[in-house]
């Protein structure tokens, strides 16, 4: 049947505008490997922002900069935008006079999970989450918390990744915030509310804020449009734990084992904290059964881990990995290594902020991006093979290869992981 002309025009009109929304609906992505960049593109898009800012970290610490950044969000509350953080009860360094200004200016803050007689198994459920959203259209999810050392301002610095986002994902994080921000898993903190207290805390905020003026290497007002050099992707997935349901409904826990069982060729995992469950050696048997050849996992040694405990359970379960056919390749230091990373099949990326251990699978909330896309899969796969390149190899015998140097365990670690052995069937779970 021929349609009449007019009606035939408005068709062909109504094709095009679904045409061109689904192309305008692809993702801007950004792996942001350097601390540089990663700390720039949080300055600029905190200066930049004109609505809203929510974020949420696991650890907010005390050091100049992260006083210089809540500092920052300050200043964006002052010019009108409506400015939330979120923080891990636990790990809330924030000085005292700090909140209490940033109370007075608008900033809101919220606790996750706060001690409670009341619900003492909050006590080892955290929000693990690391995020910055920014005017609902804008992201950044990694494995970086606010503080100087994940950003190279310490001596001893943490190895990290995050991804810029922009585009129709962040709208989910956006969502996941707002419900998390409006659950009963959060609570205000309590907040000396005196003018006195308040005004220390601005004298703290100011003098971090001139330190930032001052120092070299990062810039104020940049003018930085951190979309401008992103790749434009069609298939980008923000990935979360549901609120206050982790382990009772389907979470992030879940939707990557879903992915990594859909492996057929190759998997590459680069985890600061590598303690193998049940579930995952399940999955890696069935994937190799399935004729996955290359499976290899990055990670902390002896020498650069942060956690003598988790590198222990990591040292228990290393021949179980390699009874599945995985690869090992344990980070030497001085740093630690902390990004969160995988590449399934050379063309599947995954940041985020998802250890492989207990915790993140059924304690912790997590967070991550996962981006289908052959190119930037191989950037991350450069990213990650960069930092192998720091590694020495641990052969299938269990002991490292002839050709790289042992890493010896210090007399004191040593004796504290002779202790924490004894241990390790009582905590094995916390880890």
């Amino acid at each position: 049947m021929k349609l009449p002309g007019r009606r035939a025009n408005k068709l062909a009109l109504t094709l095009a505008l679904c045409v061109t929304a689904l192309v305008g609906r692809a993702d801007k992505v950004r792996i942001l490997e350097k601390p540089a960049d990663a700390s720039q593109a949080r300055i600029d898009l905190i200066q930049q922002a004109k609505h809203s800012i929510d974020a949420q970290y696991y650890i907010v610490g005390k050091d100049y900069f992260t006083l210089a950044g809540l500092a920052l969000l300050r200043e964006a509350a002052r010019r009108g935008c409506k400015v939330r953080l979120i923080i891990d009860a636990q790990s809330d360094k924030i000085p005292s006079a700090v909140q209490s200004h940033l109370s007075k200016e608008n900033v809101a803050v919220k606790l996750y999970h706060p001690f409670t007689f009341r619900r003492l198994a909050w006590v080892t459920h955290r929000m693990h989450d690391k995020g910055l959203n920014v005017d609902g259209h804008k992201m950044i999810r990694g494995g970086r918390n606010i503080e100087g050392a994940y950003f190279g301002y310490a001596a001893r610095n943490f190895i990290d990744r995050d991804v810029y986002v922009e585009g129709k994902s962040p709208r989910v994080a956006s969502a996941y915030f707002e419900e998390l921000w409006n659950s009963p898993e959060v609570a205000s903190p309590r907040v000396d509310s005196s003018a006195a207290r308040a005004e220390e805390g601005r004298r703290i905020l100011d003098q971090a804020h001139q330190e930032l003026r001052a120092r070299k290497g990062r810039k104020l007002n940049s003018g930085t449009d951190w979309g401008a050099g992103a790749r434009e992707v069609a298939h980008v997935e923000f990935l979360h734990d549901p609120v206050g349901q982790k382990d009772f409904r389907e979470g992030i826990a879940q939707a990557l084992r879903r992915k990594l069982r859909r492996t057929r060729h190759s998997i590459l995992i680069e985890t600061p904290y590598l303690v193998p469950t049940k579930l995952l050696l399940a999955d890696l048997t069935d994937v190799k059964q399935e004729g996955v050849s290359k499976i290899e996992f990055i990670t902390n040694s002896v020498a650069s881990n942060d956690s003598t405990l988790v590198q222990l359970g990591y040292e228990v379960g290393k021949k179980d990995l390699q009874k599945r056919g995985a690869k090992l390749w344990e980070f030497k230091g001085p740093d630690t290594l902390h990004a969160k990373s995988a590449v399934l099949d050379d063309r599947v990326a995954l940041i985020g902020s998802f250890n492989i251990d207990p915790r993140s699978q059924h304690l912790n909330t997590e967070t991550a991006v996962v981006i289908e896309d052959e190119v930037t899969a191989r950037q991350l796969s450069r990213n990650i093979n960069a930092h192998k390149a720091q590694c020495t190899h641990v052969n299938d015998g269990g002991g490292r290869q002839a050709d790289q140097p042992a890493t010896h365990m210090p007399l004191g670690k040593r004796i504290k992981t002779s202790l924490l052995r004894l241990m390790l069937p009582l905590l094995r779970g916390q880890l």
